[in-house]
């Protein structure tokens, strides 16, 4: 085999995530259920039920929470460099920043998102803190607006919703 093909597909962990995660539950309620019926031969016959139930279960749902168009399970021998998703910045780093700002440590909040926008200047939620950040901590109304006109204007749906909280924070700060 070679090396690039020894892998397992996202269709395939999903059926196995769908096929795991109902099997304690179903196993606890066919066993009860088989005990009440008939002691404990019914009790083997509702765990094997629920064992039949539960892989069902796994080989259906990906058909409703799968890829769209079709098989969850993947044709290609390797997956596409752009199949797997990553996210710009891990939400980690985010959440120590939003652990700053709720401990009112403005100054180590400013500086962990600095170093976040350093790599991506244009990640609007890191740019949204960054302004709620400036004039919370330092009132700075010059700063926090320029972060938010930088938000309009790196996304520019009037649905997205960082677009409307930076247009109502834009506001406010426009009111003081």
């Amino acid at each position: 085999m070679k090396p690039g093909h020894n892998f397992i597909s996202a269709g395939a962990i999903l059926k196995l995530k769908n096929t795991i995660w109902a099997f304690p539950y179903l196993a606890v309620m066919g066993l009860i259920w088989g005990y009440l019926a008939d002691a404990s031969s019914g009790a083997i016959v509702g765990l094997v039920v629920a064992v039949a139930v539960n892989i069902l279960i796994g080989s259906v749902t990906p058909v409703f929470n799968g890829p769209r168009g079709g098989s969850a399970v993947s044709t290609r021998s390797k997956p596409a460099k752009n199949s797997i998703i990553v996210p710009k910045k891990p939400a980690s780093d985010l959440n120590a920043v939003r652990y700053h700002k709720l401990c009112y440590q403005f100054d180590d909040a400013l500086l962990k998102i600095e170093e976040i926008l350093a790599e991506d200047p244009d990640f609007v939620e890191a740019l949204f803190l960054k302004a709620q950040i400036l004039w919370e901590g330092f009132e700075d109304c010059q700063a926090a607006r320029g972060c938010l006109l930088k938000i309009l204007a790196t996304e520019p749906d009037k649905k997205a919703v960082f677009h409307r909280w930076a247009l109502f924070f834009l506001n406010k700060l426009s009111e003081k």
